[in-house]
C-alpha cells in the first residue's frame, strides 16, 4: 500500500494535481501510435507494462526558474503561497561531475519542496525516477531511492537544461514517477549456460512462436505465468 499525504489542506481535492497511476500519464506521442502496423513500437510489451507501473506526481502549482551562469545567479517564482523551491548547492553535485539527462547538459540543481509525503507498508521503498518518456528538454528529476516506510518527505532534486532561459513547469503537469518496491537481498549468479539454461532457453524462444515486437505470444506466457503462481 502506498499513501500520498497532503501537507496543504485542499490540496488533496485539486483533481489535476492529485498523484495517480502512471497510465493517466502515457504521453500523447505514444497514443497518437499505429498499433496495427506490425513493426510499430506500440505493440512491443514493454512499453505499455512500463507505462502500468508506479505513480506520477503532477506539479502542485506553476513554478517558472532561471539561472544565469555567467553572474551565478538562480531565480524561482512560483504562486503565491505554493511551496518554496530552494537552490541544492553545486558543492553537493554538480562540481563533482557534468550532469546530463538524454543529452541536455545541467549547470545547477533546484530542490522542491514537495507538499506530498508518501507512506508505505513496513519493508517497502519507492524507487523516483524521471518521466523518461516525455521527452523534457528543460528540466529533469533525478532518481533515487527513498525508503518510505520510515522516511516520508520527497523533496525533488530537478537539473535546470534551460541555458540561462526561464523554464516553466505548469500546474497539472507530469512530474515526477515513484515505483514502490519491496526490499529485497537478491544474489546472483554468473557462469556459462548450462544444459538446463540451454533448455529453458530454448522452451521460452518456442513458446514465443516467432514473436517479434508483438504482444500476443508475450501476453500469453504472462497469463499462463501469473495462473500458475496463483
Amino acid at each position: 500500500m502506498i499513501n500520498f499525504i497532503s501537507t496543504i489542506k485542499g490540496l488533496e481535492d485539486i483533481e489535476e494535481c492529485l498523484p495517480r497511476p502512471t497510465k493517466s500519464f502515457i504521453p500523447s506521442w505514444w497514443k497518437n501510435l499505429d498499433s496495427s502496423d506490425p513493426i510499430s513500437i506500440k505493440r512491443c510489451p514493454s512499453f505499455p507494462d512500463f507505462f502500468s507501473q508506479g505513480f506520477v506526481i503532477p506539479m502542485w502549482s506553476d513554478v517558472t526558474f532561471s539561472f544565469d551562469k555567467e553572474k551565478d545567479y538562480w531565480n524561482v517564482r512560483g504562486e503565491a503561497g505554493s511551496p518554496e523551491w530552494v537552490n541544492h548547492s553545486n558543492k553537493q553535485f554538480v562540481d563533482h561531475v557534468t550532469p546530463s539527462f538524454m543529452n541536455m547538459d545541467a549547470d545547477i540543481v533546484f530542490k522542491a519542496i514537495c507538499p506530498w509525503r508518501i507512506i508505505t507498508d513496513p519493508g517497502y521503498s519507492v524507487l523516483q525516477i524521471p518521466l523518461f518518456y516525455h521527452f523534457n528538454k528543460q528540466w529533469s528529476v533525478i532518481p533515487g531511492v527513498i525508503d518510505t516506510d520510515i522516511y516520508h518527505e520527497i523533496n525533488q532534486q530537478v537539473l535546470y537544461h534551460g541555458d540561462g532561459q526561464e523554464v516553466t513547469i505548469k500546474k497539472g503537469d507530469p512530474f515526477v514517477m515513484y515505483i514502490p518496491f519491496k526490499r529485497e537481498k537478491n544474489d546472483y549468479s554468473i557462469r556459462y549456460q548450462t544444459s538446463q539454461d540451454i533448455q529453458t532457453l530454448v522452451n521460452s524462444k518456442n513458446k514465443m512462436n516467432g514473436y517479434s515486437l508483438g504482444d500476443g505470444a508475450y501476453r500469453k506466457m504472462q497469463r499462463d505465468r501469473d495462473k500458475n503462481v496463483r
